[in-house]
Formats: C-alpha cells, sequence, structure tokens
C-alpha cells in the first residue's frame, strides 16, 4: 500500500490571511491617533494650539496615506481577499489628495490668522494686561499715601 504524501499541494492549501498583518496592525493604530487628534482639534478653542493639533495632524495624515498606498498597504489587504473593490480602493485613494488639500487649506488659513489678526490681538491684550496692572499699583499708591499721609498723618 502506499504512503499518503505529508506535502500539501498548492490547490490543498487553504486561503491565508493577508500577508501583512503588521501593515494593517500600524493602519488601525495611525485610524485610533487620527481620531485622538481630531477629536482635540474639533475642541480647541487656541488658534495656536488648534495650528500646532492641525501641523501634527497634516504630518500623520501624509505618513498614514503612504502607508495606506503602499505595496504592503490597503492594495495588498483588498487585492488578496477582494479585487472586485480595488477600483472603491482606488476612489479612497484619490480622496486622500482631496483630504490633504483640505487641510493644507485650513493650515494656511490658520497659519495667517495666528500671525496675523490673532497675533495683533494678542498683542493688544499683553498692552491692556500691562496697563491695568499699573492701573492697579497707581491705585494702591493713591490710596496708601492718601491713608497713610494725608488722612492718618492729621493731627487732632
Amino acid at each position: 500500500m502506499a504512503r499518503a504524501s505529508t506535502r500539501s499541494t498548492p490547490a490543498q492549501t487553504p486561503p491565508q490571511a493577508p500577508k501583512t498583518p503588521a501593515a494593517r496592525q500600524r493602519i488601525d493604530e495611525e485610524h485610533r491617533q487620527l481620531g485622538d487628534l481630531l477629536h482635540a482639534l474639533a475642541r480647541c478653542h487656541d488658534p495656536e494650539r488648534a495650528l500646532e493639533r492641525l501641523t501634527a495632524l497634516a504630518s500623520l495624515l501624509r505618513e498614514h496615506f503612504a502607508h495606506e498606498e503602499a505595496a504592503d498597504g490597503l492594495h495588498a489587504l483588498v487585492g488578496e481577499g477582494a479585487a472586485h473593490r480595488l477600483p472603491n480602493l482606488q476612489r479612497l485613494f484619490e480622496e486622500h489628495r482631496e483630504v490633504l488639500a483640505a487641510v493644507a487649506s485650513m493650515e494656511e488659513r490658520l497659519r495667517n490668522l495666528v500671525d496675523g489678526p490673532w497675533a495683533a490681538l494678542r498683542e493688544e491684550m499683553r498692552a491692556l494686561d500691562a496697563t491695568l496692572r499699573r492701573h492697579e499699583r497707581d491705585e494702591d499708591a493713591l490710596f496708601s499715601e492718601a491713608f497713610y499721609i494725608d488722612i492718618g498723618g492729621r493731627s487732632s
């Protein structure tokens, strides 16, 4: 009786999971980071901090989209088991350009705000702070002189 071969032939090999689990994990982690940044950005009221967050978001998006579009990125993940979805994936890749352009536009406008009107307002607020601090010192000095010298120094 002949023994059956223990070797698997290609036809007998079951379909494998995507060959890039590390890429998938990286993309998932980047999605989490992007969500955190977007959440923080949407709730930010300080233009300077918003600019910092938007700049960080732009950097992470560029890196993230490069990972998704890399040979071992989403194309490999989708192409292995759902090649008929590749046109949809291509549309998403095209949307990456639109997203990056929108973020770049927001970043430029926010930078112009921070360097222009916001900087001018911030300077006016600093000047107001200095004026009110000096005003308070002058009031304190006036009351001290009036109380200790003029009123308190009178002989009855």
